[in-house]
């Protein structure tokens, strides 16, 4: 079973910043995906591959496609205007029941792990954010927002549950799979 992890944002377009780290959204996306590679990867029947946006966000369907993934997993984090709002999401494209399920598996085991609020799973149409890759991708695609990197305080207990989010995600994958 192959797994297509996808770090959110690029070198060039580094999504959300925060000041206080001085830490861009791109670099905390491509940590959680590299641990979590590291962590599917020891399943047998897991094989994890991490694909970077290369071509443009309009390339990206594409590009994960090309790879032909059994799942996708789209790596971000939020980030508003806020300072102190916390919680983790998991988004899906609304048409696709599998999405929903493994967005539904995965969001529990990251809510269990980080102790954030539960802000849920949330089916996008076309016209909502993320909704491109989630809506063009050939395989099951779920985009994960594990915390508020604009509340320093929680991405502070993010990052430090970095690697326990990874077995959270994989666990989140396995049950899916069940």
């Amino acid at each position: 079973m192959k797994i297509a992890l996808v770090v959110g944002h690029s070198e060039k377009s580094r999504g959300a910043y925060n000041e206080d780290m001085n830490v861009h959204e791109y670099f905390l996306n491509e940590a959680l995906a590299k641990d979590t590679a590291d962590l599917i990867n020891l399943e047998p029947t897991l094989e994890a591959i991490i694909i970077y946006r290369k071509n443009g966000y309009n390339k990206l369907p594409e590009d994960i496609n090309k790879h032909n993934p059994d799942l996708i997993i789209c790596f971000h984090h939020n980030s508003s205007g806020n300072k102190t709002v916390q919680g983790t999401e998991t988004l899906y494209y609304h048409r696709s029941t599998k999405s929903k399920e493994l967005a539904f598996e995965v969001q529990k085991q990251m809510v269990n792990v980080l102790g954030f609020r539960n802000r849920g799973i949330k089916g996008v149409d076309s016209e909502d954010r993320g909704a491109y890759v989630l809506k063009y991708t050939k395989a099951p695609c779920i985009l994960i927002e594990p915390y508020f990197m604009s509340d320093t305080e929680g991405m502070m207990i993010g990052m430090n549950k970095k690697f326990e989010t990874g077995i959270a995600i994989r666990e989140g994958v396995k049950n899916y799979l069940k």
